[in-house]
């Protein structure tokens, strides 16, 4: 989970969600929703390096359909592709250990693919 400041210009990893459904994920989402008062959801698209759909993917349209149900938030997909390779090279160059961190290397991750989006879209 990322977010961004109130200007949309920088963003900014928030603790990483622990679900047991798909269920329990939509409603935590809605939570943060209430609190954080979003313009928008922006949510991570697993495609292949290709350029296709995963299987992956599929998982996540269906999740987003559920989001969609629940809120009047905007949702947009950003392509998430290498953002977990990205988040490990900035554990690396900082000198920290990336065995064992995966909760923080999602953290990063979900605040390159917000950051992505943000640079993306600034001005719009």
């Amino acid at each position: 989970m990322a977010v961004s400041d109130p200007m949309g210009v920088i963003a900014r990893p928030l603790d990483t969600l622990i679900i047991d459904s798909m269920g329990q994920a939509v409603e935590k989402i809605g939570d943060l929703i209430v609190e954080y008062e979003p313009v928008g959801v922006v949510v991570g698209n697993p495609i292949s390096m290709s350029g296709d759909e995963s299987e992956l993917s599929l998982l996540v349209d269906e999740f987003v359909e559920l989001l969609k149900d629940t809120t009047d938030v905007p949702v947009t997909y950003e392509d998430e592709r290498l953002s977990s390779v990205q988040a490990k090279q900035v554990l690396h160059s900082h000198g920290k250990k990336i065995k064992g961190n995966k909760e923080i290397i999602d953290r990063i991750a979900a605040a390159i693919v917000l950051q992505s989006f943000l640079d993306r879209n600034s001005g719009v």
